[in-house]
């Protein structure tokens, strides 16, 4: 398992030409205003296994990382051809979740700090006004008119998400939306995403000579996989065949010690909805209706369309027991703030966006499993960063194909 142990040397050894190459791609990629990416960690493989374009968990983030995320946003503000004068938050509906409404009164506190005139709403939400651990969030009345939109009597001009669109796209002209509307899960693909990590790894890997696979995803998405007709589950099933054989391939290459798994995933969705993991295409064959409904259940009752196969990520990080997750949230393109995923009754494999994981800082962690974890940030950081960018690319080139990464 020397494999990523000899990247990482590669890797430092060529800090300079690997951050200079970072700001090459921040000069030519519009960098999203913010992102989160969830890291597994196996020892030999460190990759990006989900990322998140409108995170909803800063109020996990430590107290003490808020000056340099107001930074960050304060200089993707002013990166703008026209910054705004006055910005809307644009929520969910979750208003009777206490820990998203604390990631609410978080990111408009962040706002505030750096000067801009802020308020939150949306026009489905009532004007009201909400209590949380940080402090009093107001919603105001929002007005969607033909070419503007009023928010609390008065215009704004631009409009910030923390909504995922699953339902659908804002039907708002006139008014700057970051990020896009096509950044929501109508129309976001996991697997376009992913595609543009791909691209990117492979070309950092080229240039520091190093198995894009280490610090890289492999995926395929399997479309319009009608779950309940036989004929669909075994096309899957090859699928599956195909995905667990490569992975295979990488680990005999690597003397990796492991049995392959991929996660079946719906490739328009998130929090942790519609996800499966396999070791056989033979669990496909056999799926179980409870099994069926859960794979295919997505937020709002919707139906998952499209599959994401993609490689199941081990973790060795753990902190008194329970397993952890790295989880990065940044600004501007850059990440510079770290909680993690923690929980002790899953093991290394097991999804850990469940309601039983615990959101833990580094301050939380034994002496030991920290200077592990630290140590190993910078490589967090970097594949995290390199998602971001992905992210950026999304962003500009919406509407590409998809196909296997």
């Amino acid at each position: 398992m020397s494999g990523l142990y000899s990247a990482m040397d590669r890797l430092l050894d060529s800090k300079y030409e690997v951050k200079n190459w970072l700001e090459q791609q921040r000069e030519k990629t519009p960098v999203p205003f913010y992102g989160s990416f969830d890291i597994r960690d196996a020892g030999w493989k460190v990759v990006v296994v989900d990322s998140n374009a409108f995170p909803a968990g800063f109020n996990n983030v430590d107290e003490k990382d808020h000056s340099i995320l107001s930074t960050g946003i304060k200089e993707w503000f002013s990166s703008l051809h026209s910054p705004p004068n006055r910005v809307l938050l644009w929520p969910e509906a979750h208003t009777r979740n206490s820990g998203y409404m604390e990631n609410i009164w978080i990111i408009n506190s962040l706002i505030q700090d750096v000067g801009f005139d802020v308020c939150i709403g949306t026009d489905f939400l009532k004007s009201q006004t909400f209590s949380t651990s940080k402090g009093e969030i107001n919603l105001v009345d929002v007005d969607v008119q033909d070419h503007s939109v009023i928010a609390d009597g008065k215009p704004v001009d631009m409009i910030l998400l923390n909504s995922d669109l699953s339902e659908g796209p804002l039907n708002i002209s006139g008014v700057d939306i970051h990020p896009p509307n096509h950044m929501g899960w109508h129309s976001r693909s996991k697997c376009r995403h992913f595609e543009h990590v791909s691209d990117l790894v492979h070309e950092l890997s080229d240039l520091v000579g190093i198995d894009p696979w280490l610090i890289g995803p492999w995926g395929f998405v399997s479309r319009g996989r009608c779950l309940e007709d036989v004929q669909c589950r075994e096309r899957l099933a090859g699928e599956i065949q195909e995905g667990l054989g490569f992975i295979r391939s990488k680990y005999e290459e690597h003397d990796i010690d492991a049995t392959p798994s991929l996660f079946i995933k719906n490739d328009r969705g998130t929090y942790g909805l519609g996800i499966l993991r396999v070791e056989s295409p033979d669990e496909i064959l056999n799926l179980s209706n409870r099994k069926m409904n859960r794979l295919a259940y997505a937020k709002g009752g919707m139906s998952a369309e499209d599959f994401l196969l993609q490689e199941a990520v081990p973790t060795f990080l753990k902190s008194f027991d329970s397993v952890l997750e790295p989880v990065g949230y940044g600004v501007n393109g850059r990440v510079s703030s770290w909680f993690h995923r923690s929980n002790s009754k899953h093991g290394i494999l097991d999804n850990l966006n469940t309601p039983s994981t615990r959101f833990i800082l580094d301050t939380d962690l034994s002496t030991e499993d920290a200077s592990t974890i630290i140590g190993r940030r910078w490589l967090h950081t970097l594949v995290a960063e390199i998602s971001m960018l992905a992210m950026g690319r999304e962003m500009s080139n919406y509407g590409s194909d998809d196909s296997e990464f």
